[in-house]
């Protein structure tokens, strides 16, 4: 107890953990179904799955959402493991700036 007072005020805390998750953040997605942009992205809670940094979603205009997920390889892979045992989900991967992308 009290190690997050060393880290500064609770303020101070949720300042930087919103700047190193704006950090992660892709400047768009690249939809994996139709090859759109995906420009409106939002970020999912990391909160308990460890070694995921940032998980961040989007919802293509042809229905599809796609999802961008950084961290530990194996934990990203646990990720898109886990979101793919009840979904038909197709694999792909991009640069952050969206302009590299490649689908599995």
């Amino acid at each position: 107890m009290g190690q997050a007072k060393n880290r500064g005020s609770q303020a101070e805390r949720i300042a930087e953990a919103q700047t190193k998750l704006a950090a992660t953040r892709p400047e768009k997605l690249v939809c994996n179904g139709c090859g759109g942009d995906v420009t409106t992205i939002n970020p999912v809670s990391t909160r308990g799955l460890r070694g995921l940094e940032a998980i961040w979603v989007g919802q293509c205009d042809c229905g599809q959402t796609t999802f961008a997920a950084t961290g530990e390889p194996k934990a990203v892979d646990a990720f898109f493991f886990a979101l793919s045992e009840n979904t038909e989900l197709t694999l792909g991967s991009q640069s952050k700036d969206g302009e590299t992308h490649q689908t599995a």
